[in-house]
Formats: structure tokens, sequence, C-alpha cells
């Protein structure tokens, strides 16, 4: 069943598509993402919330709050850019670029959009009702669902799709978190 997921992932990479079916695909997935997915993991949250909550002064979930969802939005406008520009694609399945990107976001690890979303999740979650327990809650469940989707489906596509140079950018560039130390040792 993966197997038959991922060839019709594939497909997609031979279709031409409009311009206004990219943009149509993006804003279906900015909806998605930052709206619909968000507030299933935050009525999560607010379920573990009502057990354990984890809370400080209102002023400093805000800021930290603030702090976090203009981060995680940073690195997921940045990785959309550069799929738009360098890889003539969107970060939609139906619509996926055309060509490898190792540069920009992707050059510090290979899913961007998910460390965007999983920082903006976090703020999202944190300052909806004031509580870090929301906001761990919702990083948790953006980094769980995302983690799943990306090593199991996303993955396995873009081996098939750019076979070689994939591997190799797999083994040299983390999957989620940064290392930033190597850029620190240069």
């Amino acid at each position: 069943m993966i197997k038959r997921y991922i060839n019709f992932l594939v497909q997609f990479q031979y279709t031409k598509k409009s311009f206004l079916y990219k943009v149509i695909s993006i804003i279906c997935g900015i909806v998605f993402f930052l709206a619909v997915l968000p507030a299933f993991f935050i009525w999560v949250g607010r379920f573990v919330d009502s057990y354990y909550s984890l809370t400080s002064s209102i002023v400093s979930m805000t800021l930290i709050a603030i702090v976090a969802i203009l981060i995680g939005l940073f690195f997921m406008f940045w990785s959309t850019y550069t799929q738009l520009t360098i890889g003539k694609g969107t970060p939609t399945p139906n619509v996926p670029t055309k060509n490898l990107i190792i540069s920009g976001p992707y050059r510090i690890c290979r899913n961007p959009i998910e460390l965007g979303a999983i920082i903006y999740y976090f703020g999202l979650g944190t300052i909806t009702q004031y509580s870090y327990t929301i906001g761990i809650v919702c990083l948790l469940l953006g980094l769980l669902l995302g983690s799943i989707y990306h090593k199991f489906f996303e993955e396995k596509e873009l081996e098939e799709r750019f076979g070689g140079d994939y591997i190799k950018y797999k083994s040299e560039v983390p999957f989620l978190i940064p290392d930033f130390w190597k850029y620190l040792r240069k």
C-alpha cells in the first residue's frame, strides 16, 4: 500500500501544473497546516492541560509564544519560497518540486517546513490558552505526525524521484534538528 501511494505521488512530477493550480494548492496547505491541524492539536492539548497545566507569567508566555510563532512562520515561508523558486514546485504532494533542493533552509535540515511547523505549533498552542502544556502537546503531535509522514512516505518518494543524489543528501544533512555546531566549526 505504501509503495502504491509513493508511485502515485511520483506520477505528479510528470504532469504540468498551471500557476493557479499551484496557488490553490499552497492556499489549501496553508489553511490545513496553519489552522485546521493546529486547532486539533490545541483541542488535544486542552484535554491534557486539564490534568497537568504548566504555566508562568502571561507576559513571558506571550513573548515566548510570539517569538516561536515568528520563527516557525519564517522557516515555513522561507522553505516554501525555496521550493517555488529553486525546486520549481510546492510543498504539497500534488505539485512536487522538479529539482532536488539542497540549499537555503534545506542546507541545515532535510525538513525545514516541519521544523518551522512544530515551532509554530508550540507558540500557537501556548498563546491560545496561556499554557505551556498545550504548546508542548502541539509540538509533540506535530513532530510525531510530521516525522511519520516524512520517514515512511516522503523520503521514499524522494529516493524514487532523485535516486543517489537524494541518498547522498540524506547522509549529509540531519533529518530535523540542525547541526549548528557544524557551521560554528567552519
